[in-house]
């Protein structure tokens, strides 16, 4: 690396021009369909085959110039098109202080202060919980996807351990139809058969149907399958719905099955004012998938796997091997190796960034960010039923809104139109997602930046961007 760091200077001046204008940026820094069309130019600058380096400063020049034309800005509180929005300064800063060092958190010899950051984390966020946290422990991962599918894992260990490995063909897991896609995906990489993962039916707020759950059991018991995990999602992908899962709990009863709270979006809940009924759904599970980039402002990606009992995670020790990096087996819990407790070997410092923004924050700054979302997603939730334009698909159980253009024809068109006109411009950008009852709209108002103001024009942009309004 040469003195004058030209590069590095450049990426950070990039990042420094630009953060403090995230309140008021676009989504876009185009129109939507120029944002989104690479020229034949700029394809060919990107996928060419040098035989030499490029000039340093003109491929600067030309980086910068496609990463402001065709760059979805994910810290802008206009963007609306996935289940996340917005970045805190300090857990950004943590994001770029962890990738700095080049270093794996797998050891505490190569990373003391990376192992007893995440192992604080990890704590905090287990406090938080109606669990016993002498017993309870957690592993960070890099999506809550991950995390979800570490949960199908462990529920299928503790599932042969207990009937033999034999028993993996018979092996049952349920989710609901509105549950996260990674459920059934993390069941396939299990080894359980598509047909026997069951999805569950909704009720007409998106929430998993205990009596249709009851009836999956049933039927897949009489097929002679055995039951071993069950998912309950504490904030549905599209509506942000939350699962009962206490009634869920009730349901499974005396079976053996490991109760998965999928808590990617609603363990937000967990640090507002309103917690007491999160923690009460929480009370009921073996595990929860709590992830930080949703919501909480940390950088995609950021997730937590937390299990009630901390002897889940031991199936992740090595069988054999890894004696070259893991040199003291006997270690008590809190003082091992993070990596005998995780997925994956190369482990990034990602909890820097969490920590920051814990440490940053505070308890009551947290509790002030969840609230102000309540807040901001009861305003929005107003405007669009007071709406002539728009009606409500869902009322909002967390910080999600949706809501559907009304007004004759065929539902979808007036949808896609809708959509098509709402994303022109490029200043912002909202998803059109698959629901009961037709395609929805889906709005969220966890974005740290976000305001009352921007609820407000968002509410104006789609009146105006309605069809029928000319």
């Amino acid at each position: 690396m040469g003195a004058d760091i030209p590069f590095l200077r450049w990426a950070l001046r990039y990042v420094l021009d630009r953060v403090p204008e995230d309140g008021d940026a676009p989504a876009f820094g185009a129109t939507h369909a120029a944002a989104t069309t690479l020229s034949d130019g700029e394809r060919a600058m990107v996928s060419s085959y040098p035989a030499q380096g490029a000039d340093a400063g003109a491929l600067r020049e030309q980086l910068t110039a496609l990463m402001d034309r065709h760059l979805v800005n994910g810290r802008s509180p206009r963007f609306q098109n996935q289940l996340f929005s917005g970045v805190e300064e300090e857990a950004l800063a943590g994001a770029f202080l962890g990738i700095f060092p080049n270093n794996t958190i797998s050891t505490r010899e190569v990373a003391p202060l990376p192992s007893e950051m995440e192992t604080a984390v990890t704590t905090w966020l287990l406090r938080q919980l109606p669990w016993d946290t002498a017993l309870a422990d957690g592993t960070l991962t890099p999506a809550g996807s991950f995390s979800n599918y570490l949960a199908v894992y462990l529920a299928r260990r503790r599932a042969t351990d207990r009937l033999g490995r034999d028993v993996l063909p018979r092996l049952a897991a349920f989710t609901s139809e509105a549950a996260h896609y990674s459920i059934p995906k993390g069941a396939d990489f299990c080894g359980v058969r598509p047909d026997q993962v069951f999805e569950v039916g909704v009720d007409a707020g998106d929430r998993m149907d205990p009596a249709a759950l009851a009836a999956a059991l049933a039927t897949a018991e009489d097929r002679g399958l055995v039951p071993f995990f069950v998912n309950a999602t504490l904030g549905t992908t599209v509506a942000g719905s939350l699962d009962p899962v206490a009634d869920i709990r009730a349901v499974i009863g005396e079976r053996a099955v490991w109760l998965h709270a999928d808590g990617a979006w609603g363990a937000l809940g967990l640090l507002g004012s309103d917690r007491e009924r999160f923690r009460a759904a929480v009370s009921h599970a073996d595990s929860l998938t709590w992830d930080a980039h949703k919501g909480l402002g940390a950088p995609v990606s950021l997730s937590h796997l937390l299990v009630r009992d901390a002897a889940a995670l031991d199936v992740l020790r090595p069988d054999h091997g890894g004696g070259y990096l893991f040199r003291d087996l006997d270690a008590p819990r809190e003082q091992a190796d993070l990596g005998l407790r995780s997925l994956y070997c190369g482990k990034p410092f990602l909890a820097l960034s969490l920590w920051l923004l814990w440490k940053a924050k505070g308890e009551s700054g947290l509790r002030a960010h969840v609230d102000h979302a309540r807040a901001l997603t009861l305003r929005f939730r107003d405007r669009m039923a007071a709406s002539a334009h728009y009606e409500l698909a869902h009322e909002p159980e967390t910080w999600v809104v949706c809501m559907r253009p009304v007004g004759g024809g065929d539902p979808d068109a007036l949808a896609e139109a809708t959509r098509t006109r709402v994303n022109a411009s490029g200043r912002w950008m909202i998803n059109l997602c698959p629901s009961s009852g037709g395609r929805v709209f889906r709005a969220l108002f966890v974005n740290p930046l976000m305001t009352a103001e921007h609820v407000d024009e968002l509410a104006d942009h789609l009146e105006a961007c309605h069809p029928a309004a000319g």
